[in-house]
């Protein structure tokens, strides 16, 4: 009858979201900081398993993630509202796994980039929790500089740290008694230090980092104390593990070693030819000056 007197039936009305008011029945929208925080739990788990790749990957996604939190450094409030404080507990978090990550893909570029954006963190925003991975991260960041024989920046770190931490805390005693060794020449105790363990397992690389270079000034007062050596001794004294090893370390080297003896075949010392023209010019010169301030 309907169709007949040319009307059609009405479709169900459909529900039509009126402005300012959400539309029913609809999902809403994970926030930024959960979205981060979901990721981050994909991220742990591919850390636990090892998988740098897939850390790497995520990551990058993290970081990325980050740029839309709004309250991090240099912006961070200084009491943080409950929200403002989850967006810095999660940035703070990713940027500690990111100093991890790079140590196990030996990116140390990305290591030092991680710890300079973390100790703007661990410094300025006091208002949150401590982390417990701070020191492990402070302790390490500490261990790399004594490997890469920055001294000055090492004491520059460590005098940041208050006295009774250094004093107390295992992550950041263990770098400041090995550079004390290292000062002594007690080279003995830094490479059995090695051995101890008494450092974060990310540590590792550094460690060896370390132990090449305290080998190698073993190696070079060795030279400049001994003509010869023998090889057990020797082997002794770098703590190398094995006489294969020691001969690799030899041929590194250039020393011949037969008969169970090391003879170091160092060359030797000349005197160093003074440039005289070059002294004689600028002692003038600086007599000259003398005399025209005077």
């Amino acid at each position: 009858m309907l169709a007949r007197r040319g009307l059609r039936a009405r479709r169900p009305a459909q529900s039509v979201a009126e402005p300012g008011v959400p539309a029913r029945n609809l999902v809403p929208k994970a926030t930024p900081v959960a979205a981060v925080a979901a990721q981050l739990e994909k991220f742990k788990a591919a850390f636990a398993r090892e998988d740098l790749e897939a850390c790497v990957k995520l990551l990058a996604e993290l970081k990325m993630g980050m740029l839309s939190f709004g309250s991090l450094p240099p912006a961070a409030p200084s009491a943080p509202s409950s929200s403002q404080q989850q967006e810095l507990l999660l940035a703070r978090e990713i940027l500690e796994y990111g100093t991890l990550v790079s140590i196990k893909t030996v990116d140390i570029p990305a290591f030092e980039r991680h710890i300079a954006q973390l100790k703007v963190y661990y410094a300025d925003c006091g208002s949150l929790p401590a982390s417990e991975r701070q020191y492990p991260i402070l302790g390490l960041n500490l261990l790399r500089l004594l490997a890469q024989n920055r001294i000055a920046e090492f004491h520059t770190e460590l005098e940041l740290l208050p006295v009774e931490l250094q004093l107390s805390n295992e992550f950041i005693k263990f770098p400041a008694q090995l550079e004390q060794h290292i000062m002594e020449g007690s080279y003995n105790r830094v490479l059995s230090a090695k051995q101890s363990g008494a450092y974060a397992k990310e540590g590792l690389y550094f460690m060896d980092l370390l132990v090449d270079t305290v080998r190698d000034e073993i190696a070079e007062c060795s030279e400049k104390a001994y003509h010869s050596v023998s090889a057990a001794e020797l082997q002794t004294m770098l703590m190398i593990s094995s006489e294969q090893e020691l001969r690799e370390f030899a041929d590194q080297r250039d020393w011949r070693v037969a008969n169970g003896l090391v003879t170091f075949g160092g060359q030797d010392d000349k005197p160093l030819a003074l440039p005289a023209s070059q002294l004689i010019h600028e002692s003038l010169a600086y007599a000259k000056e003398l005399e025209r301030i005077v």
